[in-house]
């Protein structure tokens, strides 16, 4: 009884400070279909889990969307508090303090012209040095592929700050691959319409682990880990993936009106 009045009262006080303090700043990059951005709207399946989290943390925020390389600068530099969905590297380590918890699992595939003869299972380890690739600055995809980029194992890397750009780089021929999250290429083929130009080829290279990261000059470590038991309860007791299975249904019905 003792314990649990402690807990309680930790609790409240827990509830009252961070109900006064100003809203936590967090960085992100326009990342359909996890974070979008249309008329003015922000939304995505990755901006409703990180609101219910800081929603029932009490914790208010703010959500800017940013070219990726400026974004992880400002998290770097403390202009900003927290930046998400980020994949884990050293580098990034050095500071940003990481969720343990894992936001989302992306699989990192392939997307090239329709037909062509780029394959993905022998991909990693073929002669790379005729492919031209486009990826987003400082984005980054993976141990294996960010070897590759670092190796210069490529005929020519194409670095743009939006994703849709590499989408239309392969579809006029300038790119041969573009890299990118299976769910995120889907939805740019959909809304631009290449769907029937560009194809994701399977198997999937990796499958990558994508976190919130809180910036160390900020000294957010508190904060770190009340997100992540948050979240960990969420996932324990099926609201994580009610809030991912939601967004799906209601992008699946949204389309079928448009179409219908």
């Amino acid at each position: 009884m003792i314990r649990r009045f402690a807990l309680s009262v930790l609790g409240c006080l827990f509830s009252l400070n961070v109900a006064s303090m100003p809203p936590i700043q967090l960085v992100t990059l326009d990342y359909p279909p996890y974070i979008v951005t249309q008329d003015g709207e922000l939304s995505g399946v990755a901006i409703e889990l990180v609101e219910s989290v800081f929603e029932e943390l009490n914790v208010p925020i703010s959500i800017e969307v940013l070219p990726w390389a400026r974004a992880l600068s400002n998290v770097q530099f403390g202009r900003a508090d927290a930046i998400f969905t980020a994949f884990k590297n050293p580098t990034r380590e050095e500071f940003a303090d990481f969720s343990n918890q894992v936001l989302f699992t992306q699989n990192i595939s392939l997307i090239v012209k329709a037909k062509s003869k780029i394959l993905s299972d022998n991909f990693l380890t073929s002669n790379l040095s005729n492919i031209a690739v486009c990826v987003v600055n400082r984005v980054s995809y993976g141990k294996r592929i960010d070897t590759l980029l670092d190796e210069r194992r490529f005929r020519l890397v194409f670095r743009r700050n939006q994703t849709k750009e590499c989408a239309h780089l392969v579809r006029t021929g300038r790119a041969d691959v573009w890299v990118n999250n299976d769910f995120g290429a889907r939805s740019i083929m959909a809304s631009e319409r290449m769907e029937d130009i560009l194809e994701i080829l399977s198997p999937p290279i990796e499958a990558t682990p994508s976190y919130i990261a809180f910036s160390k000059l900020k000294e957010h470590g508190w904060l770190r880990d009340r997100f992540d038991e948050v979240l960990r309860d969420m996932k324990e007791d099926g609201r994580y993936e009610a809030i991912i299975d939601g967004y799906f249904e209601r992008l699946k019905e949204r389309e079928v009106k448009e179409k219908g």
